[in-house]
Parts: C-alpha cells; structure tokens; sequence
C-alpha cells in the first residue's frame, strides 16, 4: 500500500479516536441521569477500545482479542457488580492503554514527516494518558473511598475523575478534589510531573520536526 494511503488511513481512525476520547471526556460527563451515565460511559469506552486497536494496526488485527475481551470484562463487572473485579478491569485497561500511547509515541518519534497526522496523535496520546489518570485515582479509591476529598457527599467516579485527572496532569490545581492519603498524592505528583514532560519534550520534538522540513513537505 503506498504511504500516502497508509498515512490517510491513519489520519482517518485517528480522528475516530480523537472524537470517541472527546466524547467521553467532555459530552457524557454532562448527563445528569446516573445509570444512563454509566452506560454511556461502558458504550463509548468499548468503541475507544476498538478504535485505539484500529489506530495502531495498519494490516494485523490480533489486537482486537484484546479490545474484545476488555469489553468482556467491563460487561461481567457491570452486569454482576463484581467490586473487587472491577480493579482487575481497570488495571488491564491501564495497561492496553499504556501501550497503545507507547506505539504511538515510537511511530511519532520515528517518523520522517511532521505533519496532521503526527500532530493528531499527539492529541490523542494526551487524551488517553488523562483517561489513564483516571483509571488510576478510581482503581485508589475503590480501595479507600477516604483516599480523595471532594465536594458534596457523593462523587461521580467516572466523570469526577477524569475531571481531577485533566486538572492534573494540566496543573490547574483548582482544589476542590484533593488526595487526601500518601499514595494518591504521590500519584497526583507523578501524573502532574509526567505531563509537563510530555507537553516539554513531545510537542517541542514535533513543532522542532515541523519547522526543519521542507515546505513540500508540511501538513502531508
């Protein structure tokens, strides 16, 4: 297949991504209904599974048994209320997610052209480490429901976490969610340090790409 069509193809399932991450991040958390909620929030994570798989193969697909069977897992623990479960659920998901951002990060780093595709998967690499940030503060707070302080008397996990998780790693600090035990906070540090490497090191790698090449070249 030419690179030009591999490189369409993959502007096109990254974009995919970009909008089921924005979903997911910015539109569902507006919904006042809780149960209907949560069943958009399993929806649209299921299609960010399979979409993630989508953006990092190019021609093998073994992947998707992986998306399939994170979907399974999310169903079992939804439908039968398996608590402890739900730690195993989101540890795997942690963990697909952290190599998707790996594979994109390697084919970002060694890509002779810097153009809207790279800049995409930029994108798209913040996103899904935020959404990482907040499987990790859930995964803390199913195990201690007093490890976070937080407004009100009850806490929306999905949507109030990746509130607290964007706050973050973007070191807004507003302060009305605060880790309140030793390893949250050490969490919160991490995720707050490891996105400012990001934004420092990634994003100057590509804009420092973009500038050196020839203008032919630009926004392929």
């Amino acid at each position: 297949m030419p690179y030009t069509k591999i490189r369409n193809k993959r502007s096109i399932r990254n974009t995919f991504l970009f909008w089921l991450c924005f979903i997911y991040i910015f539109i569902i958390g507006l919904f006042d209904n809780g149960q209907m909620r949560d069943i958009m929030y399993y929806v649209v994570i299921a299609a960010i599974y399979f979409s993630a798989v989508l953006v990092i193969a190019d021609k093998n697909y073994r992947f998707f048994y992986i998306a399939i069977t994170l979907v399974l897992l999310d169903v079992v623990t939804k439908l039968f209320d398996l608590e402890n479960f739900s730690v195993v659920t989101s540890l795997a998901s942690l963990l697909f997610f952290l190599f998707v951002i790996y594979k994109l990060v390697v084919r970002i780093a060694s890509s002779k052209i810097v153009g809207a595709l790279e800049f995409i998967e930029a994108i798209n690499i913040y996103l899904l480490f935020g959404i990482i940030g907040s499987v990790l503060f859930r995964v803390v707070y199913a195990n201690d429901p007093n490890s976070f302080n937080y407004p009100g008397e009850t806490l929306r996990e999905t949507a109030d976490f990746l509130y607290f998780s964007f706050v973050t790693i973007s070191t807004l600090g507003y302060g009305d969610i605060t880790p309140n035990d030793s390893f949250a906070k050490s969490l919160s540090i991490f995720l707050s340090v490891t996105g400012q490497l990001y934004l420092a090191m990634i994003i100057a790698m590509l804009v420092g790409k973009y500038l050196s090449l020839p203008k032919d070249d630009k926004m392929v």
